[in-house]
């Protein structure tokens, strides 16, 4: 099984494949290619001088190729040159009106974590998923009795243009007495730059979720598929406050658990005190990496 991933995020999440059992690859060889084929000319040049060769366990039989910095010519590359591999195309962003299908072969899968993408593109869906291998820590988080003395929200996301509305949920939050952690990330003359760090660890950033009482989904597109938050809510057993309305159709959505912004009548004290509600093991397995690599299988 081979992932095709973004190189920005393959420091956050590669040692989270690699630790669930999974080879990922980036898509380029180097930051260096990637900037490369933006140069005139460039598309002349062989393409395996840009992209990864995937490397292949015993049993192997597709390949999946995250969205970002994917292109057609990669694409194309993978389809003529293992032609008895499965190419799985995941869409885990917004699909935003993107071409690709129309420039690769049909053998080609489409799939997304939207069902709203799904449905207008004719896609096929799969969920979103959490890493087999934080399992173990977050049911020991989840059987943790002590909580904060103050209950402790958190949030953890580039800007995006979002950074407005949180601020005013900060507010909220400190006025139905939550102390906030809101780790926002700017980005200031072309540079992000962090309040903390440039780039945090995924590792980091579990070990924040784990002290936190409640986590911050909010998202701009708001009817598209989960992001990981809401499953880190889930696996930690942490409460969620979320815009994101597509969550009130989850399995494991729960009033005692989360917040939807802008549905929610309940004064947000209310949510903050009210006991949270334990969610069946099974609901919260399907969701694992595992699973999810799965389910590509199930619905052939």
């Amino acid at each position: 099984m081979i992932y095709y991933f973004d190189i920005h995020r393959t420091r956050v999440f590669g040692p989270m494949f690699m630790k669930s059992g999974v080879i990922h690859r980036n898509q380029f060889r180097s930051p260096l290619m990637m900037r490369a084929l933006s140069f005139p000319g460039i598309y002349r040049m062989p393409s395996a001088l840009f992209y990864s060769r995937p490397k292949f366990k015993r049993g192997d039989d597709k390949i999946i190729i995250f969205d970002t910095y994917s292109n057609e010519r990669m694409v194309n590359w993978l389809c003529k040159n293992w032609p008895d591999k499965r190419i799985i195309f995941w869409y885990w962003n917004p699909v935003n009106g993107s071409r690709l299908r129309e420039q690769v072969p049909e053998r080609v899968e489409f799939w997304s974590y939207s069902k709203a993408d799904c449905k207008q593109y004719g896609f096929r869906h799969n969920t979103q998923f959490f890493f087999d291998c934080l399992a173990a820590k977050a049911e020991r988080c989840r059987a943790r009795k002590e909580r904060n003395p103050v209950t402790k929200a958190l949030f953890i996301g580039r800007d995006k243009g979002r950074e407005g509305a949180l601020c005013e949920l900060k507010d909220q939050l400190e006025m139905a007495g939550v102390r906030v952690d809101f780790q926002i990330v700017r980005r200031p003359e072309g540079r992000y730059v962090s309040i903390r760090e440039k780039l945090m660890p995924y590792s980091a950033v579990i070990d924040m979720v784990m002290d936190a009482d409640i986590l911050v989904d909010y998202s701009l597109t708001p009817t598209n598929g989960l992001s990981l938050r809401p499953l880190e809510a889930l696996f930690f057993g942490k409460k969620l406050i979320t815009n994101n309305i597509e969550i009130l159709s989850a399995d494991f959505y729960s009033p005692a658990n989360i917040y939807v912004l802008g549905h929610d009548k309940r004064a947000l004290r209310e949510f903050v005190e009210c006991p949270g509600k334990e969610v069946a093991p099974e609901i919260r397995d399907r969701y694992l990496l595992s699973n999810w690599l799965r389910r590509f299988d199930e619905k052939l």
